[in-house]
């Protein structure tokens, strides 16, 4: 909070300070005043200034401001225009920075300000104006801080983006500036800011900047259109057409930038109509536009004022070749060479034409004509290879192709040709090589790297290929083919490695088919389960089920993942593991029989194993701890006979006799056969005193021993009690 309150009160009282500083020094130029009956000023531009004035002087800044925009747009050079407009933004970023507490609109004016003051003339600013303009960038920097703007270059070109996507040119003129020297940025930044000045109508500067852009983006055809528009509003009529066409070779047809170069050459022609390569400009426009007849009739009359302009020729014969009239293409290409036996370009479009029209020797003829003059010129090369690849057999392609890396051993697209050539040829070990050498000369070749990564493939040097491939990915992150095949390897490699692997387990090689599964990245269901396996085989049961187990992680739909692991923990006797795993088993697949008996096998195996633990502890009369294993056995087995035997005889060692019988009577409940559960029962309700029942009890354990003509101490006593039980019966009848 404090820090905040502080931030508040630096910004009242230095900027309402500066303002009001600026201000005075602005106080001269506020009384200029200029005679717009000048014939180098608009009389409109004078009423907006005027209408300004009265703007500003009623405090309605945003209509003051808009009024001296109009006024510095009808003339650009007026400075008196220019001040009151920056006293304005001053003014209205006072009022929002004290009063309305708006400090981005605050930022916004005193950017806008900066700009007219420091930046729109694209020179230094005057001297005297130095020291005002440095307070106006203190009062900025002042407020960015306090609302934690970004002030680094890319946090500036970012603003800038966003203030000029506002429609605010000025303030963004500013943000851009602040980032043009920054390498990163400066691209950008200078792009942002020649089209601003081409928005703001000052071409002097667009062009200035707009140059510098291209420098750095020569490719970027909206700066080259931009420039060009820049050019034509300066009346640089040729640099305009220049850059037009650079604009239009970046993007191809563009029906905006074609009506901009036919009006240049219409008008051209209109100034000047006897200049024939205006006509031959216009010509070649309206060509492209697919006017032919036009394009003809301005070729034709370009020839008729300049005869020996071979250029209108080539392009009437393009026009001609362009509407598949070959013959009469060729007749100009001939008229050409004719008079310019060194002309390249003729035989090179004789020769597509001939090539068009299928004739493939003098299509050769021409294009070697063609390759004489320019032998560096592989477009040339590759059409003459493509020629003489249609009639070749593989020999004679390769044997032709090493005679010209013969000549042109670094030559990358001779050596791709030959390697690809090889490598359809099945000569694999030969093409390696040549691919490698293309990869060193033209490291953007993408094909290079494909195709020599399906040889390494086809060697079966999947790590070679997949190596290749990576740094190939790198490279060209968008290329689908190499996504492809990186994914086809993956899945070879894999598919290799779970035959190997298999193939070890099948030889009882389990520890070395463990490391060949363990190759497999990214780990895969199928791989764990061939771990779980070999643990499994070689009785490591622990590892097999946690093996199992990581599968079911990644695969937890597969039910018999389930049951293995399930499996694997029930012979590692770790039952409730084993149980926990056959339950998601049946969670899977209720009716799956392999893992019902499992569970009911484990079920035993646990219930078996907790019973020797409580019969362990009652022997050492620990009661307690008996207890609570044989409450779990119940708890997992509610039908348990034997644990609730045994429970019953642990709460008779602690005289709880009546809790023993409800145990002795479940665990009748649940095993008939238990017998001498009936003589518990009897001897418990002896000690309660409860000898109706005891008697009941004793004569049911004496008929089940008859059955089984059983003689021992028990029913020997039972015998005894019951005649003294029947004694004391009567007696107590009689005296009632």
């Amino acid at each position: 909070m404090q820090k905040n309150a502080r931030k508040q009160q630096l910004l009242s009282i230095f900027f309402l300070l500066a303002i009001m500083n600026a201000s005075s020094v602005f106080a001269d130029e506020n009384v200029v005043n200029v005679n717009y009956d000048n014939s180098s000023y608009s009389q409109q531009g004078g009423i907006y200034y005027n209408n300004g004035l009265s703007f500003l002087k009623s405090n309605k800044y945003s209509e003051a401001i808009t009024e001296f925009r109009k006024a510095l747009r009808e003339n650009p050079t007026d400075k008196s225009a220019r001040i009151q407009l920056v006293n304005t933004y001053l003014e209205r970023a006072q009022y929002y920075n004290n009063k309305a507490m708006d400090y981005n609109k605050a930022a916004n004016d005193l950017r806008s300000a900066i700009f007219y003051m420091k930046y729109y003339n694209n020179e230094p600013a005057e001297a005297k104006y130095v020291a005002d303009i440095n307070t106006m960038e203190e009062n900025l920097a002042t407020i960015l801080y306090a609302i934690n703007a970004d002030q680094t270059p890319k946090g500036h070109l970012t603003m800038g983006k966003s203030l000029r996507a506002q429609g605010e040119f000025a303030a963004a003129m500013t943000e851009f500036q602040k980032a043009v020297n920054d390498t990163s940025c400066r691209k950008d930044a200078l792009a942002n800011i020649g089209e601003i000045y081409y928005v703001l109508n000052l071409n002097n500067q667009a062009v200035d900047n707009l140059k510098e852009a291209i420098s750095l983006d020569s490719k970027n055809s909206n700066l080259h259109l931009k420039l060009a528009g820049a050019y034509e509003r300066l009346g640089k009529i040729d640099l305009a057409a220049e850059e037009y066409n650079l604009a239009l070779s970046k993007t191809g047809k563009n029906d905006e930038i074609l009506m901009s170069l036919e009006n240049i050459w219409r008008q051209k022609v209109s100034d000047n109509p006897e200049d024939a390569e205006a006509h031959a400009n216009l010509g070649a426009v309206l060509q492209k536009k697919k006017d032919y007849e036009g394009a003809l009739a301005q070729y034709k009359k370009a020839e008729s004022i300049n005869p020996s302009n071979t250029n209108t020729r080539l392009n009437m014969g393009t026009l001609y070749q362009e509407q598949k009239d070959y013959e009469t293409a060729i007749e100009a290409y001939d008229t050409i060479t004719n008079f310019n036996p060194n002309f390249m370009l003729a035989y090179l479009y004789k020769a597509q034409c001939y090539k068009a029209m299928g004739k493939k020797d003098a299509a050769i003829e021409n294009y070697k004509l063609a390759l004489n003059l320019d032998p560096a010129n592989q477009d040339i090369k590759n059409e003459l290879y493509n020629m003489y690849e249609s009639s070749m057999t593989t020999e004679e392609k390769l044997e032709y192709l090493k005679t010209q890396i013969e000549q042109e051993p670094k030559n990358a697209g001779l050596l791709y040709n030959y390697a690809y050539e090889l490598h359809k040829a099945n000569r694999i070990a030969e093409a390696i090589p040549y691919y490698n050498q293309v990869i060193k000369l033209a490291p953007k070749n993408e094909n290079a790297y494909i195709n020599l990564a399906q040889a390494y493939m086809q060697q079966s040097s999947y790590d070679k290929a997949r190596a290749l491939l990576s740094d190939a990915q790198g490279l060209f992150p968008e290329n689908q083919t190499i996504k492809k095949q990186l994914a086809s390897i993956d899945a070879e490699t894999v598919s290799l490695l779970y035959n190997d692997a298999s193939t070890l387990y099948a030889q009882k090689k389990y520890q070395e088919a463990i490391n060949v599964y363990n190759k497999i990245l990214p780990v895969t269901p199928e791989a764990l389960l061939g771990i779980g396996a070999c643990y499994q085989a070689m009785g490591n049961n622990k590892m097999a089920a946690q093996s199992y187990a990581k599968s079911l992680q990644l695969d937890p739909k597969n039910v018999e993942t389930a049951y293995f692991t399930a499996l694997a923990y029930a012979n590692d006797n770790d039952y409730a593991n084993a149980k926990l795993y056959a339950k998601k088993a049946l969670a899977i697949n209720p009716q799956h029989k392999s893992t019902k008996d499992l569970l009911a096998y484990v079920t035993e195996q646990e219930s078996t194993a907790k019973m020797d633990e409580a019969l362990s502890l009652i022997e050492k009369q620990q009661y307690t701890q008996a207890l609570t294993v044989l409450n779990n056995v119940i708890k997992s087995d509610a039908q348990n006979a034997d644990a609730y035997y045994y429970r019953a005889t642990v709460y008779d060692a602690q005289k709880k006799y009546q809790l023993a019988i409800n145990d002795y009577k479940k665990a009748l409940q649940y095993n008939p056969k238990l017998t001498i559960t009936n003589y518990s029962i009897a001897i418990d309700y002896d000690y309660l005193a409860q000898y109706s029942n005891a008697l009941e009890y004793y004569k049911k354990y004496l008929s089940e021993t008859k059955k089984a003509a059983e003689t021992n101490d028990y029913t020997r006593y039972s015998q005894k009690r019951i005649q003294e039980l029947n004694s004391y019966d009567k007696s107590a009848s009689s005296k009632k």
